[in-house]
């Protein structure tokens, strides 16, 4: 099957996160893969050399504040690539009015979906304006407030692909990273600021009451720093591939992910692509009760609801309490079930049904 991807690609994004798994496998299936992917700030945060499958033409709109008569566009690469299935990943971030112009040219030779990673409906009505044959989203949330913009027989649910399970052995992996042997570490990354966890440091310096503790933040965006960095915390200025990512994972005991409870959103739905990229890792996973990015999730996590829970939850980590080994068998099961492999392969399924004549796509 020969397939184009609208899509950010090989830059830190919740794009990125869904849309690489997927394409990789599609590519050991033997299927045929082209990316249409974005110049601009992508290429500042690029992690590796592009692949030749990938063409960067157009800029994206990330904070939707474009110059219009400075925008860039081309539509070679869409209209001369040969492929049948065409998925947009994120329309609203995406150029859509210079896409809806060569949208029939596209439509021609080409099935199409939208991923809708958007948490709630757009203000934006050339949003409204594509024909898509499918429009996918990640669970019951999404579709709710997509059947208002779509028929529901025209809405699939396929999950976000998870990083499959892959273990590593903690002393090895701290030696390469050149992390101390003999501590307990804390590990925070993601889209996040150090600014941000500020209100997570006191629940550490608790804890270093009781444990050799070490907080490890990484982060590539956030130039702040503490005005008196104590002696536990470690910040690492960098952008890790996701194999790098996951050298920090085995070498860390716990993976938190700290949301300030007056910034969590009220509003919309979200998934937490940090949280399935780094969920096959082996080691537990922290998250916030009272963030709608979780609302979903199960026993694969663990939940908090205050800073005195989160101290809690960390120590009986350090504890191995009975639920945390409960958890981290249920993280596995959940990330191999929902692996970048498996999820492609409920693509695929789908792309095969709208390949078959019998089944309504919405085409007019």
């Amino acid at each position: 099957m020969k397939i184009g991807l609208m899509t950010r690609w090989n830059a830190p994004s919740g794009q990125t996160s869904h849309a690489e798994p997927i394409g990789y496998a599609w590519l050991e299936m033997g299927h045929e893969l082209k990316v249409f992917a974005p110049r601009g700030l992508d290429l500042a945060l690029l992690c590796r050399e592009d692949e030749p499958f990938v063409h960067r033409c157009f800029l994206q709109d990330v904070w939707g504040q474009r110059e219009r008569d400075s925008y860039f566009f081309d539509p070679r690469p869409f209209l001369e690539e040969d492929y049948e299935i065409f998925v947009m990943e994120m329309a609203c971030l995406m150029p859509m009015a210079e896409v809806l112009e060569i949208f029939p040219q596209i439509r021609k030779k080409a099935r199409t979906l939208l991923v809708a990673h958007e948490t709630g409906l757009p203000s934006d009505p050339d949003w409204y304006r594509f024909e898509w044959d499918r429009v996918v989203c990640f669970d019951e949330r999404y579709k709710a407030f997509l059947s208002q913009a779509f028929p529901e027989d025209r809405i699939s649910i396929i999950p976000f692909p998870c990083h499959p399970p892959l273990h590593g052995d903690k002393n090895e992996a701290r030696l390469r990273l050149g992390l101390p042997l003999d501590k307990k570490i804390v590990f925070a990354y993601g889209f996040n600021l150090l600014q941000t966890h500020l209100g997570f440091l006191p629940v550490i310096e608790k804890l270093s009451g009781d444990y050799p503790v070490l907080l490890l933040f990484v982060t590539h965006h956030d130039s702040a720093r503490v005005e008196r960095q104590p002696g536990f915390l470690i910040v690492r200025d960098e952008m890790p591939t996701t194999a790098d990512l996951y050298t920090y994972l085995h070498a860390c005991d716990v993976y938190v992910q700290y949301v300030r409870g007056d910034e969590f959103k009220t509003q919309g739905v979200g998934v937490s692509s940090s949280v399935a990229t780094c969920l096959g890792a082996g080691r537990p996973v922290l998250v916030p009760s009272y963030c709608n990015f979780f609302d979903l999730s199960g026993e694969e996590v663990i939940k908090y609801k205050d800073p005195d829970q989160i101290e809690q939850r960390i120590r009986d980590v350090f504890e191995d309490a009975a639920y945390v080994k409960e958890n981290l068998l249920a993280a596995e099961e959940y990330a191999t079930r929902n692996s970048g492999s498996e999820i492609a392969k409920r693509f695929l399924d789908l792309f095969n049904g709208l390949s078959d004549p019998s089944v309504p796509t919405g085409r007019r």
